[in-house]
């Protein structure tokens, strides 16, 4: 299947300042991926017990830490 998706298992990523009031959360974005793709990402949110929504902020956090820590800075527009 989808060799890129295989990853060992990582603590749960957090952005978000603690001291921070919660992001509203916006309006559903459709993304098209492919058909494994979407097969694994089904599989990989139902492994973790975790909805769709909360697999992808989780990877998506991760990922900006892991870009955070090479050094690259990114401009992440407020809400």
């Amino acid at each position: 299947m989808l060799s890129l998706l295989r990853r060992k298992a990582k603590p749960t990523a957090s952005i978000q300042d603690k001291t921070s009031a919660p992001l509203r959360r916006r309006k559903q974005q459709n993304i098209k991926v492919s058909g494994d793709c979407a097969l694994a990402f089904a599989a990989l949110s139902k492994a973790e017990g975790l909805s769709k929504a909360a697999l992808f902020e989780d990877m998506v956090a991760e990922r900006l830490e892991s870009v955070q820590r090479r050094g690259v800075k990114l401009e992440v527009p407020a809400e």
